[in-house]
């Protein structure tokens, strides 16, 4: 958990930081309200790059757990370097051709305009800086988790969520008077020296607190090409999630700026609750490639079993705690007394999708796991097709508002859990 939601903890955090910039108590003014959904969006936009292009972590956690379970792992030693440097150059590739498209992505595709597109460009511009370091560092966290080591990510993610924390406080609110306070921009500089630390540790653990051996050559691996098509089948998945996520900020803007921040603030929320319940897929996804390379049957029914149970039960939790104290949360958050008013309207819809959510990203790690990417693309597409954008597109013509995207991502992950859970059962019988 605490090394999966590393993501979402520096952009909810940039986010609670600028919404109380020059604020020291609850505020009825909307000045800060554009610098909120910027960083929203923008934040929103760096996960979902984190989330399309870092598929790699899961392609090479699924083959190095089954090589892990099958006593293979021989077979790993230049595998892992040529990943590292597929995504070393990816992630430089992804970055210049999202840092010199930034402005007209938020302007034509996510429909802002005026204050909130400068500030969300300039925060995006900065911390995309860092997507090749973060690129690769959670292809690192894979290669952890292929060999059913977790501590070290948690270890790396904590230390940098810290680092994040600390410097939001002096770059954006300039504390202790070290810096001049910098506003948006500041918020994204300290996600980006962050993501310095926490790539530097994830090397240093690589090298030298790890037996995995590594073997630097140039003859491409034979598992590279198997690595590659699942990684391009979970990209392709991806891309359709994130271009559904990326919507539901369109049609917020579209309904104006107090609903575009209401919901920059529920989406990041509820992102920062997929990464939290993603803990339970991403064991899920080592155990499962474990077991299914060492042929137990019985094993991965209880891994499925067991991870359903936890996840659920969490996200109970989770919603039970952030109904009770609501308040409180949103008072971190941001100090805005329109989005105060609006939110409660949400509240009831994002509860609702937790346990819906956990069920989706479970079942997730387990088909990542045992290699299923093609069959976890096609469900995506199936679900956004037929379940997300129906709902989206009928209900805005029939009564626009927050309440409606928030029914279509109901509806869509909906699909996204029940759908694969009969499509296990029934493979399972056959294993």
């Amino acid at each position: 958990m605490l090394g999966g939601i590393v993501e979402p903890v520096l952009s909810l955090t940039d986010l609670a930081v600028v919404g109380n910039i020059g604020y020291d108590g609850f505020s009825e003014s909307n000045e800060n309200l554009s610098a909120v959904a910027a960083v929203g969006i923008a934040g929103s936009l760096i996960s979902a790059l984190v989330w399309i292009f870092a598929q790699m972590k899961s392609a090479i956690s699924a083959v190095v757990s089954q090589a892990y379970g099958s006593m293979r792992m021989r077979v790993m030693a230049s595998l892992i370097p040529q990943m590292i440097y597929f995504n070393a150059i990816v992630g430089v590739i992804a970055m210049l051709g999202t840092f010199f498209t930034s402005a007209w992505v938020f302007e034509n595709l996510l429909s802002t305009s005026g204050a909130v597109l400068e500030d969300a460009t300039a925060y995006f511009n900065i911390r995309v800086l860092g997507f090749p370091l973060t690129l690769i560092t959670f292809s690192i966290f894979g290669v952890f988790r292929g060999v059913q080591n977790t501590w070290w990510a948690m270890v790396i993610s904590i230390i940098g969520g810290s680092v994040n924390i600390l410097l939001d406080f002096i770059f954006v609110l300039g504390w202790w008077d070290l810096v001049e306070p910098m506003g948006v921009e500041g918020a994204a500089w300290a996600s980006f020296i962050a993501q310095i630390v926490m790539f530097v540790l994830t090397i240093y653990f690589l090298l030298y607190k790890s037996k995995i051996r590594l073997i630097h050559t140039l003859r491409i691996n034979t598992e590279f090409i198997g690595l590659l098509l699942i990684a391009g089948n979970l990209v392709l998945r991806t891309v359709t999630l994130n271009i559904a996520l990326m919507l539901t900020h369109k049609y917020a803007n579209i309904y104006g700026t107090v609903q575009a921040a209401t919901h920059a603030v529920m989406l990041n929320l509820w992102l920062f609750s997929a990464f939290f319940l993603d803990a339970f897929a991403t064991s899920a996804n080592a155990m499962a490639g474990k077991f299914l390379g060492a042929k137990n049957k019985e094993a991965m029914q209880r891994n499925l079993n067991r991870h359903l149970f936890l996840s659920v039960f969490v996200s109970f939790v989770l919603a039970g705690l952030l109904m009770v104290f609501h308040s409180q949360v949103m008072g971190l958050l941001i100090d805005n007394v329109d989005v105060w008013e609006m939110y409660p309207l949400i509240l009831p819809l994002f509860a609702l999708c937790l346990p819906i959510n956990a069920l989706a990203f479970t079942l997730d790690g387990v088909f990542k796991g045992m290699g299923k990417a093609k069959f976890l693309r096609n469900i995506l597409f199936i679900s956004t097709l037929f379940g997300f954008l129906p709902v989206l597109l009928i209900g805005d013509r029939l009564m626009p508002g927050l309440e409606i995207i928030w029914y279509s991502i109901i509806i869509w992950m909906l699909l996204r859990s029940f759908i694969p859970y009969f499509y296990f059962k029934k493979w399972i019988k056959r294993f």
